[in-house]
């Protein structure tokens, strides 16, 4: 080719860092697809706000105490009917819906949980902090323990994973509902019984899917040529496998917590859970059910149980949410 075309070439042609100035592409990582993929989801966002809404919700429960002068457990006679001896409806005594006009002792906001006279907006907020707090410890310990499973059974194989393999089946196979409560029993209600329980009774499920993962990981070419070049199997793991593990890591974080938060009511509700001095939305609920009193004063089940179905609703979709916004396989953002 002569000198001549050659410059008109390289002329024509610009250069590929030009071109991209000039197009305006900017290259973008796995997980700003994601997090773009996940702003146009209209669900995902619905339910990242109500979850932060519920963080706030129970952060201020020691700002509800002090508005309403009401502390959590302290009954009051005002929040019962003199006649009907009912917990009162919301808004009673309230002059105002102003929150810094509730400081008469008289007035509640929400109504009363029960027929002790407890502020419901007070319990509310606490048993919301007794939620996130138990749906935390017990979504952390067994995302450990089914991370290490997984990792361990799907990498090893042979003796490892058989082990490992016949111990999630056993713990498949135990009756939840009756383990938790002789484990109740036997250690008394407590925070740490709850958390314990859950953990244990769900760490097999996500190691499964974390198991699978592995095993198709281990074959990848970047994995063999990484142990071709002298990689020992802790830094496999640590280097080449565990963050490919991390997307569906955060999906199962969410759909656990959400399995935590629902399996620590329903204990609460069948009086199994959490002592009687913590709030707790499930214990709310079974305490508007003796004597059908909710019949008579049904924001005693409506209140927590709305709020229960709302929060595990939202980990859920979530969940489904960041599904889809990590799926690589997905359309581009």
């Amino acid at each position: 080719m002569a000198t001549a075309d050659v410059k008109a070439l390289d002329t024509a042609v610009p250069a590929a860092g030009e071109f991209a100035v000039q197009k305006g592409v900017v290259a973008r990582g796995p997980w700003q697809h994601a997090w773009a993929r996940l702003k146009k989801d209209k669900v995902g966002i619905a339910s990242t706000i109500f979850i932060g809404w519920l963080f706030l919700f129970a952060a201020c429960a020691p700002l509800f105490e002090k508005l309403t002068n009401h502390p959590l457990n302290k009954s009051q006679s005002s929040g019962t009917d003199d006649l009907t001896l009912l917990p009162v409806k919301p808004m009673h005594g309230c002059s105002s819906y102003l929150p810094w006009k509730w400081g008469d002792v008289h007035c509640f906001p929400l109504g009363a949980s029960d027929s002790l006279g407890h502020d419901m907006l007070v319990q509310l907020s606490y048993g919301a902090r007794t939620s996130l707090l138990i749906g935390i410890a017990a979504t952390t310990i067994t995302m450990i323990l089914a991370l290490a499973a997984g990792l361990l059974a799907g990498f090893f194989g042979g003796f490892v994973d058989g082990s490992l393999s016949r111990l999630m089946e056993i713990i498949a196979a135990f009756p939840f509902l009756l383990f938790a409560i002789v484990m109740s029993v036997t250690f008394g209600p407590s925070r740490m019984t709850v958390i314990g329980v859950i953990a244990f009774f769900s760490w097999f499920y996500a190691g499964r899917i974390f198991r699978a993962e592995v095993l198709t990981l281990r074959e990848r070419e970047f994995v063999v040529a990484a142990r071709m070049l002298g990689a020992t199997n802790w830094r496999l793991l640590g280097k080449h496998i565990f963050p490919h593990l991390i997307s569906p890591l955060i999906v199962l974080a969410s759909l656990s917590m959400a399995a935590a938060i629902s399996t620590e009511a329903a204990l609460s509700f069948l009086g199994f859970g959490i002592p009687v001095e913590i709030a707790s939305w499930g214990r709310m609920i079974d305490q508007a059910v003796p004597g059908g009193l909710y019949r008579n004063a049904p924001h005693l089940m409506l209140f927590p149980g709305t709020l229960l179905v709302l929060t595990v609703l939202a980990f859920n979709l979530l969940g489904d949410s960041l599904r889809d916004a990590l799926d690589p396989r997905g359309g581009r953002a």
